[in-house]
């Protein structure tokens, strides 16, 4: 990020009087700045007139600071089940969208125990959390949960002329993304659902830092050869040479995080179901278990288990955690088979069967996509088991052929009763997981996975919730839910990145 100057300080106002007098001042030198005779362009009037109402904002809030610390309150007080005393004034910088604002008030000390941290009762009542405004805090996480953080705290200073430290960054993070979850889950219901209820589950991965690249980061970096930076990167890569990885072995290390997309169909005046209506994601980088469960909860709440719709519709790929776990929450549902799923598999059977012919191969995967929609899967079934015995054991490429059309069979044959496409479509009923994967690659890929990125898992969780609150368009009701809270408290240091090591595991 590109260093900034930083306004000059403002001085502590000791007087409602003297308060009032530098808003006047402030407000005054900014209307000379737009009374001025004198040939401007309107962009170099904005960037003098915003230094000089970022100015007049600063004086304001340090008026307010002044108001609040100068109301009666008792000398002594209880919190938490402690008596306190109000004891000598300490002042500190607290920051806010105008910039960084001097506030100086009376703090309470333990009775018996003055030694021992102070209370800030008036930070308490003003909704101060760690020096910073709530404001700050959402403005600067929600722009985290958008852009990368150093991005991130390049667009805050952009329009207030300061940002936060990276590493309050993160605390904020911490902090608003611990509130995520509990909000998701107490949101009410939408209202205006349609008839049918529909979910859908996917996942994908997320970089994550290993055991190994932590205990690198935290080894402290010997002296290398060189004059320059580039000279000594350059030797610290001769003399730490990376190993070239083997075939199949990946560098990402990922954390896979299962996302759950519910939404409705509704008919329209034609007597069609259309939608989606109030659609909402959740995910969770914990485990297929953990985000079932609160998809249950979401159905619940939305009528799942009452006559509320007319049915309940469940699509997924071919994983067979969630299908288990489909039989255990939702075994009356409608199931799909994601339908362009089941189309790579047919690729992968026509490749087999017309090698070297892209057009033979296309037709043949037409025929059998007419097939399925039309409701004959045991003619499908039936082609691919006599391409199966025709194919000879031995031969130039027919192990690997016999061992895909073997796949690909018994995978049919295992999601049979989840096939059944002629009778969605004849329902109106979608046969694709195109709603989650968009949500998938959106919400996930968009974000975590740029290059360089290594997350550690508690942060990625927290920052996860908070895409989730801001591609369901909730972010508005979030700000409400945090500013009913007591105090929202930053912890005195972010927390730390905690490892996962990726076990390879084989794809459905």
């Amino acid at each position: 990020m590109k260093k900034k100057t930083r306004p000059k300080k403002d001085p502590v106002p000791k007087t409602i009087k003297q308060a009032e007098a530098a808003v006047q001042r402030r407000f005054a030198a900014a209307l000379a700045s737009a009374t001025l005779d004198k040939r401007r362009t309107l962009c170099e009037l904005e960037r003098e007139l915003w230094v000089k109402l970022l100015a007049l904002g600063r004086a304001l809030v340090a008026l307010f600071f002044l108001k609040a610390t100068q109301r009666p309150r008792a000398a002594t007080y209880e919190h938490d089940g402690e008596p306190y005393v109000l004891a000598a004034k300490r002042t500190t910088e607290v920051g806010t969208r105008f910039g960084k604002v001097p506030f100086r008030r009376r703090v309470g000390r333990r009775v018996g125990a003055r030694r021992r941290g102070c209370d800030r009762p008036i930070d308490r009542e003003l909704g101060l959390g760690g020096g910073f405004s709530l404001s700050v805090m959402v403005d600067i996480v929600r722009l985290c949960a958008l852009l990368p953080f150093a991005t991130a705290r390049d667009a805050f200073a952009e329009f207030c002329a300061w940002c936060p430290s990276p590493r309050a960054v993160l605390r904020m993070v911490d902090a608003l993304g611990g509130q995520a979850r509990s909000f998701l889950e107490q949101a009410p219901a939408p209202e205006g659902d349609g008839e049918v209820l529909v979910i859908q589950v996917d996942g994908k991965g997320a970089p994550a830092i290993s055991s190994r690249e932590r205990r690198r980061r935290a080894r402290p970096r010997r002296a290398t050869k060189g004059k320059s930076q580039r000279h000594q990167r350059r030797s610290r890569r001769r003399e730490q040479p990376r190993v070239r990885r083997k075939p199949g072995h990946k560098s990402k290390n990922a954390k896979v995080a299962v996302l759950g997309v519910i939404y409705t169909l509704k008919r329209n005046d034609e007597g069609q179901l259309d939608g989606p209506v109030n659609k909402r994601a959740i995910a969770t980088f914990s485990t297929h278990r953990a985000l079932f469960e609160w998809l249950h909860a979401e159905a619940v709440k939305r009528g799942y288990g009452t006559d509320k719709f007319e049915r309940v519709h469940f699509l997924a790929d071919g994983a067979d955690a969630i299908w288990a776990l489909q039989q255990e929450f939702f075994p009356k549902a409608e199931v799909g088979l994601d339908w362009y799923h089941v189309s790579e598999k047919l690729w992968a059977a026509g490749k087999c069967l017309h090698r070297k012919n892209r057009r033979m191969v296309e037709e043949w995967v037409v025929r059998q996509k007419k097939r399925l929609r039309s409701g004959s899967f045991d003619a499908l079934m039936t082609e691919l088991r006599v391409a199966l015995e025709d194919t000879p054991r031995t031969g130039p490429g027919n192990k690997y052929r016999r061992t895909v059309l073997g796949a690909v069979i018994h995978h049919f044959d295992k999601n049979r009763g989840r096939m059944k496409y002629a009778r969605l479509r004849r329902l109106d009923l979608d046969i694709a997981t195109g709603v989650v994967e968009g949500a998938v690659r959106h919400i996930i890929g968009t974000r975590f996975d740029g290059p360089g990125m290594r997350w550690g898992l508690d942060r990625l969780e927290r920052l996860l919730h908070l895409r989730c609150i801001l591609v369901n368009d909730m972010w508005d009701e979030f700000v409400h839910y945090l500013v009913a809270k007591p105090q929202i408290r930053l912890a005195p240091q972010p927390l730390p990145a905690r490892t996962h090591d990726a076990v390879a595991k084989q794809a459905a």
